[in-house]
């Protein structure tokens, strides 16, 4: 139960600083993927980016604390979910209309966490803790590869809206293995507790594959976020990293699925209720801002 309190407010404070960012790059010039050093100086001069950025940060960092705590299976869509507070936020600060879909999600996000928690028991105190690090270096270096040719292919298009929801989904997959690599961190915590994770986490691979993941996950989301609204280009991201965690998270891990077929389908529902709750969000992307110099610059 705590894992997933602890996933519910990580989440909370994680979209309320990707909502601040988002305000924060309609004041900001075009960002053009290609061109890093320019997206980065851009950035760290933006005070309110860099606020949401904080709040994004620390909201990551409960999520390793949840996955400590919980099954990769529960935590990950557990926070997945919380990210749809964010249709709230938008609805209520930021004036944006909330539509059948939304309402919907935000009805179906108590019955998803209710299942999840239903799918608890004792066996599941028992987490999933090392990786196999033969796999984790395949997948990480496989997709990062994958995204980095994206990254240079999508950064000539000049169709704003059409590469949004692709970078949104290429975002998703660095996510995902930010995602694993906090799932490493998670563990190492259960293993060895607030007074020794810090040296445990130095000579680990977790720090550093999760430092290559953010670096070109930020580049390709905040370029997402300003192409697009975040309540498109965020969904997008949040299922295409979440499917990839839960999936990839529990095989690497080896981490075991209730044996209970009870729970197990109620730990199953709960997952396709959490991605129902993401998918009923738009569809069709919007405009990410007012003003009319979108067209990023040619590199």
């Amino acid at each position: 139960m705590t894992g997933l309190l602890v996933a519910l407010f990580a989440a909370a404070i994680y979209a309320t600083g990707l909502a601040i960012e988002q305000r924060a790059l309609a004041r900001l010039p075009a960002l053009n993927p290609n061109r890093v050093p320019h997206l980065v100086v851009t950035l760290a001069r933006s005070p309110r980016w860099l606020g949401g950025f904080a709040l994004a940060a620390t909201g990551a960092i409960g999520l390793v604390v949840a996955l400590s705590l919980a099954p990769v299976s529960v935590a990950q869509p557990v926070f997945a979910a919380g990210m749809s507070l964010m249709i709230l936020f938008y609805a209520v600060l930021l004036g944006d209309r909330i539509t059948r879909g939304e309402r919907v999600a935000l009805l179906l996000m108590p019955v998803a966490l209710l299942l999840l928690f239903l799918s608890l028991g004792p066996a599941d105190a028992h987490l999933g803790t090392r990786a196999d690090l033969r796999l984790l270096f395949l997948v990480t270096a496989a997709t990062v590869l994958g995204c980095v040719t994206f990254l240079a292919l999508v950064g000539r298009q000049r169709r704003q809206a059409a590469s949004a929801v692709l970078l949104g989904a290429a975002a998703g997959l660095m996510q995902g293995v930010a995602g694993l690599q906090a799932k490493g961190l998670g563990g190492l915590l259960a293993e060895h507790g607030p007074g020794g994770v810090i040296p445990a986490a130095l000579t680990s691979p977790y720090p550093y594959l999760y430092g290559v993941a953010w670096a070109i996950g930020i580049v390709l989301f905040q370029t997402s976020l300003q192409r697009s609204r975040a309540s498109i280009t965020a969904p997008v991201a949040n299922v295409v990293g979440n499917v990839f965690v839960v999936l990839l998270g529990t095989i690497v891990f080896a981490e075991a699925l209730p044996a209970d077929p009870y729970r197990l389908t109620l730990r199953v529902l709960g997952i396709l209720a959490i991605f129902g709750v993401i998918l009923l969000m738009p569809s069709s992307p919007g405009p990410a801002r007012t003003a009319p110099a979108t067209t990023p610059p040619q590199a």
